[in-house]
C-alpha cells in the first residue's frame, strides 16, 4: 500500500507531508503487516524524532510493539541533500523501495514457498 499526502501551501505550490510504503504478507485468510517505509518532509526540524522522521525511514512492523514503532533512518545526520528537492526525496525513497524488494520481498517469497 503505497500514500502520499500533500498540503496546499499557497495558490499554486504544495508540500509533500507524507509519504507511506507499507507491505503486508498475506497467509490466505489474514493479513500481516511486515515492513513500512515513511518520510515526513514537512515534520518540524524540532518535532520529536525529526532527525530519524523527516527522511525515508523503516519501521520493522514484524519485530511487534515496541520495535515497530522505532524509526530506523535510511539517511545520515545531514537530510539536507535528501530534503533539497522533490527529485532527492523520490530518489531516496526510490533506493529505500529497491532495498526492500532486494533484501527482503525474496526473503518473504522463499519463506511462503516452505510454508505451503
Amino acid at each position: 500500500m503505497y500514500f502520499e499526502l500533500w498540503t496546499l501551501e499557497s495558490r499554486d505550490r504544495f508540500i509533500l507531508e507524507k509519504a507511506y510504503l507499507n507491505l503486508y504478507r498475506w497467509n490466505g485468510s489474514s493479513e500481516k503487516e511486515i515492513v513500512c517505509l515513511h518520510c515526513d518532509p514537512s515534520l518540524s526540524a524540532d518535532a520529536d524524532h525529526a532527525k530519524y522522521k523527516r527522511g525515508p525511514h523503516l519501521h520493522m512492523a514484524v519485530a511487534g510493539y515496541p520495535y515497530d514503532r522505532a524509526h530506523i533512518a535510511l539517511q545520515g545526520p545531514d537530510l539536507t541533500p535528501v530534503l533539497k528537492s522533490t527529485e532527492t526525496l523520490h530518489d531516496a525513497l526510490a533506493w529505500g523501495i529497491e532495498m526492500i524488494r532486494d533484501e527482503m520481498i525474496g526473503l518473504m517469497q522463499t519463506m511462503a514457498a516452505t510454508e505451503e
